[in-house]
Parts: C-alpha cells; sequence; structure tokens
C-alpha cells in the first residue's frame, strides 16, 4: 500500500506568512456584521450535501515550502507569491460517510469499498458516519462536488486555505490539529522510527488500531477548517508536474494544462509526521483506489 516517503513514488494502493487580505466578491461575500479570519466566520450549509462550507476570503499568501521547514521537497519550491482573487467557499472536513449515502441515493451510484485488504471497515460499513469517505477515485470526487453543484479545489486554494493567513508548515501542535501515524491508533506510536521496516508498517499500525477517524474531532485551523491536516489526503483539481511552481501563474493558478497524475494534499492517519505540512504534495493517478484518499468540495455555494 502507499505511503508518501522522500523521494515520491506510487506503490499500488496506498496506505500509507501572510493574512489574508478579507477581499470579498460581491455575490459571494458574507453580510454585513459577520466576522471574517477566525473560527466564527461564516458558515452555510450545502444545500444537497448538508456538508457545512466556510467562507474563505480573497487575499495573497507565499506558496510553497514554509520558511524554517527542513522537510520540503524540491517540489515545493520555489517559493511564489500567489493570489487568490476571489472569495469561496470551502467544506469545513472531508466529505463524510453521512454526505456520501445521500449522493448515493440521489444519483444512484455504487457504494465504495467497505474495507481495505485488513479487514477495517470503511465508507459505509463504518460504525460511524461522522467518518471520511475514503478509496474514492479522482473522478468520482470531481463527481460529488459537481452533484453538490461544487469543484474540487485548485491546489492553490487548497494550500491557502489550510495556512488561513499562516507561514509554518502547520496551523498548530500537530497532535492537537491532526490524526497521523503517531497519535491514529489505541496507543501513540512513532510513526517515523516504524517506517524504518516498511514491509511491516501496515500490519504494525492495524494491529494498533490505527485508522480514519470521525472529522471534527481535532482543532480547526483559523478559517473553522478541520482536518486540513491528516485524517486523510484529500485531492486537489490540479495535473501535478514537479516544476510548475517554477512557471506558475501568479492569480487564481490551476496547474498544468495536462498531466498524468493529479495532486492531493494534507496526509492521512498514516502518514508519518514529515509528511502533514501543508506545502506537502502528493501525486498519483486520478484512477487511483486508495483506502487513505478522501476530498472535500469548494466554490460558490448555489
Amino acid at each position: 500500500m502507499h505511503l508518501s516517503t522522500r523521494p515520491k513514488q506510487i506503490a499500488g494502493l496506498a496506505l500509507l506568512g501572510l493574512c489574508a487580505a478579507a477581499v470579498m466578491s460581491a455575490q459571494q461575500a458574507p453580510a454585513a456584521g459577520q466576522t471574517v479570519g477566525v473560527i466564527a466566520s461564516q458558515t452555510k450549509p450545502g444545500p444537497k450535501d448538508g456538508q457545512s462550507y466556510a467562507w474563505i476570503p480573497a487575499g495573497s499568501f507565499s506558496m510553497g515550502c514554509s520558511a524554517m521547514d527542513t522537510h520540503c521537497a524540491p517540489d515545493e519550491r520555489p517559493v511564489h507569491p500567489v493570489e487568490i482573487s476571489h472569495g469561496f467557499w470551502m467544506a469545513t472536513t472531508p466529505v463524510t460517510v453521512a454526505a456520501w449515502k445521500r449522493y448515493h441515493a440521489a444519483v444512484g451510484k455504487s457504494e465504495l469499498p467497505d474495507t481495505d485488504i485488513f479487514g477495517r471497515k470503511l465508507n459505509e460499513a463504518a460504525a460511524e458516519e461522522t467518518q471520511p469517505v475514503v478509496s474514492v477515485t479522482w473522478n468520482e470526487a470531481r463527481g460529488y462536488c459537481g452533484w453538490a453543484g461544487m469543484r474540487l479545489p485548485t491546489e492553490a486554494e487548497w494550500e491557502y486555505a489550510a495556512r488561513a493567513g499562516g507561514t509554518g508548515p502547520n496551523y498548530g501542535y500537530l497532535d492537537q490539529i491532526a490524526w497521523y501515524a503517531d497519535n491514529s491508533g489505541k496507543k501513540l506510536l512513532d510513526g517515523a522510527d516504524l517506517f524504518r521496516d516498511q514491509g511491516k508498517y501496515q500490519k504494525k499500525l492495524f494491529a494498533n488500531g490505527n485508522g480514519p477517524h470521525p472529522v471534527g474531532q481535532k482543532r480547526a485551523n483559523a478559517w473553522g477548517l478541520y482536518d486540513m491536516l491528516g485524517n486523510v489526503w484529500e485531492w486537489t483539481a490540479d495535473y501535478y508536474s514537479g516544476s510548475y511552481y517554477s512557471e506558475s501563474g501568479r492569480t487564481d493558478p490551476s496547474g498544468p494544462a495536462q498531466g498524468i497524475q493529479r495532486v492531493l494534499r494534507g496526509g492521512a492517519w498514516d502518514s508519518i509526521q514529515s509528511d502533514i505540512r501543508v506545502s506537502y504534495r502528493l501525486t498519483n493517478p486520478p484512477g487511483d483506489r486508495v483506502p487513505d484518499f478522501g476530498f472535500r468540495c469548494a466554490g460558490n455555494l448555489p
């Protein structure tokens, strides 16, 4: 199964600062009196999927390797200024099992896998409907977001929203904001040490009860977004290119025009600590169905 490491590699199934300016589009801007830039910022439910969405204000940030981050890969550079010219709505959590069930019932899509290779119960077989859906392909994620009247976020939008005005590699003390290999099981582990024996890594995580957790249990970032780091990797809209940051546009970049793989962000419950960073870029073919891949939607609420 797949776990991101340096250098990046694909291995079958995956297991594995600048404060934003509150410049908002008139169509989507919150009503007068709403507070922006703190966890109390405006949220609205999606009319179809019932997911909670938070308003993300327009603004600028430095995209790529964070200052003093010693774990950055070459494709996280060069650091470059990016402007997000219009505010947008973003789901406050990854898409949940409950939301996927609404989609499934509405459009008749087949159910997602209910177990992984170890027998871990996932998706509609999970005990909690607040668990994130996983083993979702890029096309399935895009289809869900389209049904909900939304879309997948661009890679730039995702990083901008995750940073929420911060400039560090993450938006808080890791154990307070993210489920990852060290803390997503019954006992605390040293994931980096376990990963030295990659052949037994996933078996040891399974034996310890590591797995995805119900969304929203960890602390949100400054814009009220939960699980932007850890729990599940999140598909973005963009194709991947390792050299894209050298040629990226500075306003609303949307990734290369073509490619073979898509970008995922954020890390997952089985990721080692060094990969749980807002600038880290994971890449996989869009058809991969991986038990730690999920997603969240963004865009203009209908």
